[in-house]
């Protein structure tokens, strides 16, 4: 005898097959690394390169903690340790002209290796950038969603 309520409607192939391609909602669970500076040779004049100078980076990450919260078990959740690493490496990696292109890079880093996360921030600021004038603080903030 089968289980399946001839009453009830089952999706389509296509309706399941669009529901699975259809984006994650992200949780709103949210882990984050504040203000860790890192110093680093990026910029896109040739002082910059050569004298290198401060960066500082915020990343937020958004994953479903409960499980790990239940268990109260590290193994289940996302690593500061971890993300603190691949931004480490990201940052003080290959000089690049851009901190837009910092941020792409340690965004697409998170998501590629934590499948547990839905969404990324990341904020890079660069307090000694070179602007002729007064100003508190310059940078570029990313959400990037799996």
């Amino acid at each position: 005898m089968s289980s399946v309520d001839p009453e009830t409607p089952h999706p389509t192939p296509q309706e399941a097959a669009e529901a699975e391609a259809a984006p994650r909602r992200p949780h709103t669970d949210r882990l984050f690394l504040r203000a860790v500076p890192f110093f680093a040779r990026h910029g896109v004049h040739a002082e910059e390169r050569t004298l290198g100078q401060r960066f500082v980076v915020d990343a937020d990450w958004w994953l479903d903690t409960r499980p790990a919260a239940w268990a109260d078990n590290a193994a289940l959740t996302v690593s500061y340790q971890e993300v603190y690493e691949h931004i480490k490496a990201v940052v003080e990696d290959d000089p690049v002209n851009l901190i837009e292109t910092v941020a792409e890079r340690i965004a697409t880093r998170l998501l590629d290796h934590f499948p547990a996360v839905d969404q990324v921030r990341i904020a890079v600021h660069k307090p000694g950038a070179p602007i002729t004038g007064v100003f508190g603080d310059v940078g570029v903030d990313i959400v990037r969603t799996r």
